[in-house]
């Protein structure tokens, strides 16, 4: 018998100082479940990358593959594996920021980057890369450098943001919050935002200008960061506490600061009379406020978002109690009876989900929220997070005793830092004050609260890609059934639904199904924060509810367009929501109206297109889109957006009436294709934007504009 010899295993080689590091952060992580996604943020804000070197630290720690490792990484757009230059520029491509100059600023950064989209600069200082949609959509064009957003900006400011964060290093988060603190016992109150959306148009730089200039003048100041008002044209906005009530005054730079403290505006009894452009009255009294319907979004911009005392002076946990006195099934049936349906678009009655979960068998259960507020146009999400973060909480809390759950997880984007600091800070709060924990309000229920931090996926925002994501996997939509309310998170029963859906819970326990009811119209019961964004002139949140008109948000509130010319075309519903011509803006706003027409309401999102637009344009758009985030499982999707892209290109270029009109049929059965045979709505619901912009603005594609399609003849 032949014998062969065993060669001698070699000793693995000892890790470099970088496998070091990472394995001290992975060994960190490796027993929390799905810990791939927390790890690999971690090492990336450890290092600035995930270096291909590690791939196989991190594998060996959490008893991964290579292959899974690497797959996680190039599948979301937020991991890198190659360093990033000192100065990382992004520039948000959102159709509410394509409504106001993205294109021009694009092209504007790739001048000053000194490259193109995803490059570095030849000398390494400068990357510069897509993303789509940071939240900041009524106040765009909008970027992100090195992690902190920017809005409005333009070609000069953009080159002296970049000359300046070239020349300084990036100020640490910590220390952000820190030197721009209240002062107890201070004799002025104030009250100037803390939402990204008022920092990205200057409200850290007022702040401190506002503590600086009062300390000269040896006036005694307590600056409170409170939420924002949702009044973003107004932004940075300063409020002034007089016996009155709340004076404001808006959008304030450093430059107005001094003449701001000239004219009276920190005296509390001169406050409400004082003669200035920028004097605003009493902030409540403004129409655009007055107005509003505000149930979900009572708080926003009146406390500081971090204060527990603040929030339980404002009716805070007033809800969670009414929980705890009914029980899991008086919960569930108040929810059913309001009429609630999940906000964050698909709209079915979320009473009916936690009905299920809580009659589903199984040791655990999970609450998670959707905060993957990927939808241009949309930013209540992030709104809630940043300034009433506690609601958020209250409403999972509720959700977890409703069904039997004892542990949640928020979902958070990745383009949100504010929201997951403010989120984190504000679990650990309520935590230590026994509102999260082993013993809810000392109920004896138990439920705890994680924020895990997506990574840059849109198709995530799909509720099992999400799970997928939560579970450290790339982001790839399950096949239903299972039902996630049956087998969802780590094969358990699961909640899931968005912010505004939990936000919504706190109220409706607290003051009854009917109050709840009550508002709306038909089965859409309650109100809808709508948003304001792209080219409108006064965007923000108006919270109203269901019945109220395109015409009215668009014109009544948002002031029409924000150059002065004329409307031309509204997006609803986000980047899979459709056009909506003139001849539908006084319809009433609710899901059956809209799903009757061949639109949908979606979390929202209203996006304002002056008559400049071009909605061939537009349409290509979505279906790049589309092919960009398709997480590749269905061919409808994943071939589908590709092919339209390129049938869009040949409608636009035809050379004749003929080959046009050949190309726009293949357009609408690629259209019906992936409606019917896509199996979630990044497919599904693509063709929505495309077809009604081909539909009702047909001569943007070349087409004669009687070209009219029979369906939109009979709408």
């Amino acid at each position: 018998m032949k014998t062969i010899p065993i060669r001698p295993v070699a000793a693995p080689a000892a890790d470099s100082p970088l496998q070091r590091t990472v394995r001290q952060i992975a060994q960190a992580h490796a027993q929390q479940p799905g810990a791939l996604l927390p790890l690999l943020h971690a090492v990336q804000d450890a290092l600035g990358h995930v270096p291909p070197t590690t791939v196989q630290v991190i594998a060996d720690e959490l008893n991964l593959s290579r292959a899974e490792v690497h797959g996680v990484i190039s599948y979301y757009h937020h991991f890198r594996s190659e360093p990033a230059g000192r100065v990382l520029v992004q520039v948000c491509q959102a159709e509410a920021c394509q409504a106001r100059g993205a294109a021009q600023l694009a092209d504007d950064a790739e001048r000053i980057a000194g490259c193109g989209m995803h490059g570095t600069s030849a000398d390494g200082s400068v990357t510069l890369e897509p993303v789509y949609c940071l939240g900041l959509c009524t106040s765009g064009p909008s970027v992100m450098i090195n992690g902190q957003p920017q809005a409005q900006v333009t070609a000069q400011r953009l080159q002296a943001l970049v000359s300046r964060a070239l020349a300084e290093a990036p100020r640490d988060a910590a220390a952000r919050s820190a030197d721009i603190s209240a002062r107890a016992g201070a004799a002025v109150r104030v009250f100037l935002p803390c939402d990204s959306g008022a920092r990205a148009a200057g409200a850290d730089e007022v702040a401190q200008a506002l503590q600086a200039e009062a300390a000269r003048r040896g006036i005694a100041l307590e600056l409170v960061r409170n939420g924002s008002r949702g009044l973003f044209w107004l932004e940075p906005l300063l409020e002034v506490q007089t016996p009155a009530g709340r004076v404001g005054f808006g959008p304030v730079t450093v430059d107005d600061v001094g003449p701001l403290l000239d004219a009276g505006a920190l005296d509390p009894l001169r406050a409400g009379r004082v003669e200035h452009p920028l004097a605003l009255g009493l902030v409540d009294a403004l129409p655009y406020l007055k107005r509003q319907q505000r149930l979900t979004f009572a708080r926003m911009g009146i406390t500081d978002p971090l204060s527990l005392a603040d929030y339980e002076a404002h009716g805070g946990w007033a809800g969670l109690r009414a929980a705890l006195a009914m029980g899991g099934d008086g919960i569930v049936a108040q929810v059913l009876d309001s009429g609630l349906r999940g906000r964050g678009g698909a709209a079915f009655p979320a009473g009916i989900k936690w009905k299920t979960v809580r009659a589903a068998a199984g040791a655990q259960k999970y609450v998670v929220c959707n905060a993957d507020e990927g939808d241009s146009g949309t930013f209540s999400d992030r709104m809630t997070m940043e300034g009433d973060p506690y609601l958020l909480i209250e409403g999972m809390a509720i959700a977890g005793i409703a069904v039997g759950a004892t542990r949640g997880y928020i979902y958070v984007r990745s383009e949100y830092p504010d929201a997951i600091a403010a989120l984190n800070e504000a679990i650990a709060r309520a935590t230590d004050a026994g509102w999260l924990g082993a013993s809810v309000a000392g109920s004896g229920h138990a439920f705890t609260l994680e924020v895990r931090k997506a990574a840059g996926s849109y198709v995530c925002g799909e509720e099992t890609a999400m799970l997928e994501s939560i579970e450290g996997k790339r982001g790839i939509v399950r096949a239903k059934p299972p039902l996630p309310a049956i087998a969802g998170l780590f094969g358990c029963p699961t909640v899931i639904n968005n912010v505004i859906t939990f936000a919504s819970v706190p109220v409706i326990l607290a003051r009854g199904a009917a109050f709840y009811r009550d508002y709306g119209m038909g089965r859409s019961s309650g109100t809808l924060p709508f948003q304001l964004a792209g080219n409108v002139k006064h965007g923000g949140l108006v919270e109203l509810a269901f019945g109220v008109t395109l015409r009215e948000l668009v014109f009544g509130f948002g002031g029409g367009t924000a150059s002065g010319r004329p409307v031309k075309a509204i997006q609803v519903g986000g980047p899979l929501g459709a056009y909506v011509p003139e001849s539908k803006w006084d319809l009433p706003l609710d899901y059956e109206t809209y799903t009757a027409m061949g639109a949908t309401v979606g979390h929202g999102g209203i996006v304002v297109h002056d008559d400049r637009a071009n909605l061939a344009k537009l349409a290509r758009y979505a279906m790049d889109f589309c092919a960009i985030e398709s997480c590749g499982k269905c061919t409808p999707c994943r071939i589908g957006s590709t092919r339209g892209v390129e049938v869009i290109d040949r409608i636009v270029k035809a050379p004749d009436a003929a080959a046009r009109e050949q190309q726009v049929e293949l357009l609408r059965e690629l259209c019906d294709t992936m409606v019917h045979g896509s199996l979630c709505a990044m497919g599904g619901m693509t063709p929505y934007p495309v077809l009604s912009a081909l539909d009702h603005y047909p001569q943007d594609f070349g087409l004669p504009a009687a070209a009219l399609s029979k369906t939109t003849e009979e709408a």
